[in-house]
């Protein structure tokens, strides 16, 4: 038996995935000496340093990497071995690791806050890591077993991933009440016009969106769309937003759309799982899940008065 425990390595990943002793905290339900006693044990028993910590802030060493995704990888593979376990018992067990890009509450042709309570109408002892990322990290994630299922933008496809359709969602350019194009009226505004200011583009998105502007230069880049927003608002950016994630600027009068120069598009949303081995029971019912709520969205916004 090695002379480390599960609490070591848990205790480890928890403080690398929150950043430090601080962000582990609350999570872990530990006070800093305490975890710092776990780490400190767990590098005499290893017989190496994992982390730098003081005032220059928490980082793993070298080791300390290796070490990490070695102990992400037990602790999911035993994670997923209590998920088999439990379907040879035929009960729900086990954590379910989702991932999704940022800000997919206000889609509404995207419920995954319905799927969620789906998921959980089931008698279960399930637990749900849910985690926010960009897509290239999405697909890392999955890769390395970190997510179960990933929801998101995927331009990039992975061939040892598989992808499912999941709806449309559209995007408009738009710019914001401080812009000096926000009063113009649209016959004064051509896309020449829009090639004379800057733009701001979200880095997993740059070819579609720029594509239409044909912008090269003067370019700001961002990594979700609540920096997209931000650089929006102030004035001094033009650029793309779902339309259902502006419509709140739009309908307060803080964010104008250019809807008629054609620029509008849409990207589509995919559910990405691994493509062996076959899921998981939890994983297999969420994604059916997610996939029966859109169908609702879908008919309900077909209904009548939509």
């Amino acid at each position: 038996m090695a002379s480390y425990s599960m609490k070591h390595m848990l205790t480890f990943c928890t403080v690398t995935e929150y950043g430090g002793f601080v962000g582990a905290e609350s999570v872990l339900g530990m006070s800093q000496p305490a975890i710092s006693t776990h780490i400190r044990d767990f590098e005499i028993r290893l017989g190496f340093q994992l982390c730098h910590r003081g005032r220059s802030g928490f980082s793993l060493t070298e080791k300390g990497q290796l070490v990490y995704r070695k102990c992400r990888e037990m602790l999911n593979n035993i994670s997923d071995f209590e998920a088999e376990l439990g379907e040879l018992r035929d009960k729900l067990t086990g954590t379910l690791r989702l991932g999704l890009i940022d800000s997919t509450i206000t889609n509404h042709d995207l419920p995954i806050s319905e799927a969620v309570h789906r998921f959980y109408s089931r008698k279960s002892d399930v637990s749900l890591k849910l985690v926010v990322l960009p897509p290239e990290e999405l697909e890392r994630e999955l890769l390395n077993g970190n997510l179960h299922i990933a929801l998101g933008l995927f331009h990039n496809r992975h061939s040892a991933l598989s992808y499912r359709h999941l709806c449309m969602e559209a995007h408009g350019f738009y710019c914001g009440r401080r812009h000096p194009l926000f009063g113009l009226a649209d016959d004064e505004i051509t896309l020449d016009t829009l090639r004379q200011y800057p733009v701001s583009s979200r880095i997993y998105l740059q070819h579609a969106e720029l594509q239409g502007v044909m912008k090269t230069r003067d370019v700001a880049m961002v990594s979700n769309m609540e920096a997209q927003a931000i650089l929006i608002t102030s004035g001094r950016f033009l650029g793309f937003l779902p339309t259902h994630y502006a419509r709140p600027w739009v309908e307060r009068g803080e964010m104008r759309v250019f809807d008629h120069l054609g620029l509008s598009w849409q990207s589509e949303f995919t559910m990405a799982m691994r493509a062996t081995p076959a899921p998981q029971d939890i994983v297999r019912l969420f994604a059916e899940d997610i996939e029966a709520s859109i169908k609702v969205a879908t008919i309900r916004g077909a209904g009548p008065g939509s």
